[in-house]
């Protein structure tokens, strides 16, 4: 008899045992999904978050805020994936080429200026880079009244950041 109970006991502890493990792998691959959701990628939210971020700055020195110009995105975007995908280096290679695109998209165009990053996984990190660079931020802080935002990941998963700012 005594046999008999802890063989029951046994079997009962063990199907406890296989509940709460499937119960633990259900609750990690809920919280893996719910990471992967919030995860920064490439995309309108990017853009939206260094858009957020850069105005954001400017209002903290009582400047007005840009706005967002899709052909200067366009601009913006194509740099971005150029260098993510090793066409052009790092940089302002071919700066010219983007500063005669935005005169035939802007009318009353008579400024422009360009800021680069790449390796920030947030907006948020990209404007504060720029923002410790005395260029970058004057650039921030110039006085534009449009912005265009481009963002590409190369292989590696590195995201390049361009901001292109119009007057």
């Amino acid at each position: 008899m005594i046999g008999i109970n802890l063989a029951l006991k046994g079997k009962i502890i063990f199907d406890l045992m296989k509940r709460v493990s499937l119960l633990s792998g259900l609750c990690l691959i809920a919280l893996v999904i719910c990471l992967i959701s919030f995860s920064p990628v490439p995309g309108k939210s990017l853009i939206d978050d260094v858009l957020s971020h850069t105005n954001q700055f400017r209002r903290s020195k009582g400047m007005a805020a840009l706005v967002i110009n899709s052909d200067l995105n366009d601009i913006a975007e194509k740099h971005s994936r150029n260098m993510a995908q090793g066409k052009v280096g790092f940089g302002h290679g071919v700066f010219n080429k983007r500063y005669n695109a935005a005169k035939q998209k802007i009318p009353e165009f008579n400024a422009f200026a360009e800021n680069v990053a790449f390796g920030a996984s947030t907006g948020k990190e990209a404007v504060a880079m720029w923002k410790n660079s005395a260029l970058h931020r004057r650039n921030m802080l110039g006085q534009y009244k449009y912005i265009g935002i481009g963002i590409a990941k190369d292989r590696k998963g590195r995201i390049y950041y361009t901001q292109v700012f119009a007057r």
